[in-house]
C-alpha cells in the first residue's frame, strides 16, 4: 500500500492505495477510525484497494464542517479525480451511511457492503466529554476508556499518534461530535433507492444499531442480504475477522 493525498477544495484528503488493476474496492471507515482499519484486506482482495481517511480523520485535514453533503462531495470528488468507475463500496458505521447515500445517487457503484449501521441513526452521546487530550502512555488512554465502561480497542488505537512525549488522537473530539450530530436521522428513502447487490453485516453485540432495523432493511430492499455475527460487536472486521473476510470475498466474487 502507498500513502497518497488529493487536494479537494483546498484540503488534503489522504488515502491508502495498492495501485492494482481490476475492480476497485473503496473502503470508508467509521467515526474515530482511519482507512488503515481495512488494510488487512490487501491480503485477501486481489484487485485495487483504496482506503480513504475521511475528513477530520487519520492523515486527512480537519475542517469546520461535517455535514452529509460534505462527506458526499469529498467522495464524489475523489472518485472523479482518480478516474474510477464500476467499483465496490464498503462502509462501516459513519462510512456505511456515507456509502448508502452515495450508492443511492451515483451509478458508479456496482456492489455495496454496509457494516453495522442502520437507516435509523439516533442522536449521539458525548463519549469523549471531559476526555483528556494528551496521555503519557497508551496505558493511560486505556484507563480513561475503562472509566467509561469500554476497553481501548485496536480500532481506536489506529488513530493514536505519539509526539515523543505524549499520546493523542488524530481526530478532534468536538469535530467528531459535530459529525455524529449531523449523521443522526432517517435514511429509508436513500436505502430503498439502491438497486445494486448489497451485503448488510451486523454485529449481534453491537451498541450502534438495532437488529430489528437491519432485518427491516433486508425486507425493504430486495437487492440486499443480511448476515448477523452473534459474537461480534460494532467492529465486525476486528471481532470475527475470518468470518468477515470469508463473507466479503464470497460476496464480491459472486456473479451478479
Amino acid at each position: 500500500m502507498k500513502r497518497k493525498a488529493l487536494d479537494i477544495f483546498g484540503r488534503k484528503v489522504s488515502y491508502l492505495d495498492n495501485e492494482k488493476g481490476g475492480v476497485p474496492l473503496v473502503c470508508l471507515h467509521g467515526h474515530y477510525g482511519t482507512g488503515s482499519v481495512f488494510s488487512f484486506l490487501e491480503n485477501y482482495y486481489k484487485d485495487r484497494l483504496i482506503l480513504l481517511d475521511q475528513r477530520g480523520h487519520g492523515f486527512s485535514d480537519h475542517t469546520v464542517s461535517y455535514t452529509r453533503d460534505d462527506y458526499f462531495s469529498d467522495l464524489e470528488t475523489m472518485i472523479d479525480k482518480l478516474g474510477i468507475s464500476n467499483f465496490i463500496l464498503l462502509g462501516h458505521s459513519l462510512g456505511g451511511i456515507n456509502a448508502i447515500q452515495f450508492a443511492s445517487r451515483k451509478k458508479d457503484v456496482v456492489r455495496l457492503i454496509v457494516e453495522d449501521i442502520g437507516t435509523e441513526v439516533p442522536h449521539p452521546r458525548k463519549f469523549f466529554d471531559n476526555f483528556p487530550k494528551y496521555f503519557r502512555s497508551v496505558a493511560e488512554v486505556n484507563e480513561e476508556f475503562q472509566k467509561r465502561g469500554r476497553p481501548l480497542s485496536t480500532y481506536f488505537m489506529e488513530s493514536l499518534t505519539y509526539d515523543g512525549v505524549n499520546w493523542s488522537f488524530r481526530f478532534s473530539y468536538d469535530d467528531i461530535f459535530q459529525s455524529e450530530s449531523s449523521l443522526a436521522g432517517d435514511y429509508w428513502n436513500e436505502w430503498e433507492r439502491i438497486g445494486i447487490p448489497t451485503l448488510l453485516l451486523h454485529g449481534g453485540k453491537t451498541w450502534a444499531c438495532k437488529t430489528e432495523n437491519l432485518v427491516e432493511m433486508e425486507k425493504r430492499n430486495r437487492n440486499s442480504r443480511l448476515i448477523c455475527y452473534e459474537n461480534a460487536g460494532h467492529s465486525i472486521q476486528d471481532d470475527v475477522r475470518n468470518e468477515f473476510v470469508r463473507d466479503l470475498i464470497q460476496f464480491v466474487e459472486s456473479p451478479i
